[in-house]
């Protein structure tokens, strides 16, 4: 649970590093000393994931976005638990103390402990067992992370746990460049630079469709499969492909193994889930398993030699 005994806290506002300040035992504002671990964090709800994306974006670059201070979880790394601050006011003039020393005539933002008395939009997904994320950081460089756990202290503060959503390890470089069409070449590149973009703005279901596509183009170009106008070319493609995998006069000379097969194929069958149709069927895709498409690619990119080497 939370160690910090804050239940509010200050934020110097000067043109050198800010400051953390929180009251003492008798209620003044005191540099905090050990500085903690603070992060700007914004909140999305679990329905509006996609659209949250964008607009916690924008909440990341305002001095009143709420602010996440970080703490050891007991969950171990690389979980977080924290307590969060919501804005409450800006002040003109505050005095505080800098160890033994009075200042006074400092502009500083105030804010505010959550607790399970407010009325926020974690607490009632809370409450209905559908937490969502927060986004934290800033606009241009940020991590998004799952609310996987949300208590209450003994002082009725609200202690979040944070899971992150991310891949595992970087991604590599690509090397299309022994594909028969230059055309081809040229577009799965690009199409690999855009999903790089896609994974550093969580733009999960655009990961799928870009994984998607590249898939396609390889898989048609080892099979050499001619796109047709209204006709799914990856379908057929691994239609192929299950054909020479069952038999068994071709099984360990065609080139394909079941892994490859079968981590294609759960690229394709992802990135249906990205269509309207089959979120009514099956649900939202969580972005979790979304990203898991990216060491899927990775893995087939290199069984394919398609990676260049350092």
């Amino acid at each position: 649970m939370a160690t910090y005994p804050w239940t509010e806290l200050y934020v110097l506002d000067r043109d050198r590093l800010p400051a953390i300040l929180a009251p003492d035992s008798n209620g003044v504002p005191s540099l905090v000393d050990p500085h903690p671990f603070v992060l700007r964090a914004a909140y999305i709800a679990l329905d509006n994931l996609e659209d949250g994306l964008l607009q916690a974006r924008g909440r990341l670059g305002l001095p009143e976005c709420e602010l996440f201070v970080v703490e050891e979880s007991p969950d171990g790394p690389p979980h977080r638990s924290g307590l969060l601050f919501l804005f409450d006011r800006s002040l003109g003039s505050v005095s505080w103390w800098d160890g033994k020393t009075s200042r006074h005539g400092a502009r500083a933002r105030r804010y505010l402990v959550t607790t399970r008395l407010d009325r926020s939009r974690w607490l009632d997904e809370a409450w209905k067992g559908r937490l969502g994320y927060f986004l934290t950081g800033d606009a241009a460089d940020s991590a998004l992370w799952r609310v996987t756990r949300l208590e209450c202290d003994a002082f009725n503060r609200s202690v979040f746990t944070l899971t992150p959503i991310r891949m595992a390890g970087n991604l590599p470089a690509p090397d299309f460049s022994t594909l028969r069409d230059p055309l081809l070449t040229a577009e799965l590149t690009q199409q690999y630079q855009d999903l790089c973009r896609s994974v550093t703005q969580h733009a999960y279901r655009d990961v799928v469709t870009k994984a998607r596509n590249i898939v396609e183009g390889v898989v048609g170009d080892r099979l050499q499969i001619q796109r047709q106008p209204g006709e799914d070319r990856l379908s057929n493609g691994l239609a192929q492909v299950r054909q020479l995998l069952e038999n068994k006069q071709t099984r360990t000379t065609c080139g394909w193994t079941d892994l490859e097969y079968h981590l294609c194929h759960k690229i394709r069958l992802l990135h249906a889930r990205t269509h309207p149709g089959q979120v009514v069927e099956t649900g939202p895709l969580r972005p979790e398993f979304a990203l898991t498409v990216v060491e899927d690619l990775v893995h087939l990119l290199t069984a394919w030699g398609l990676v260049r080497q350092k």
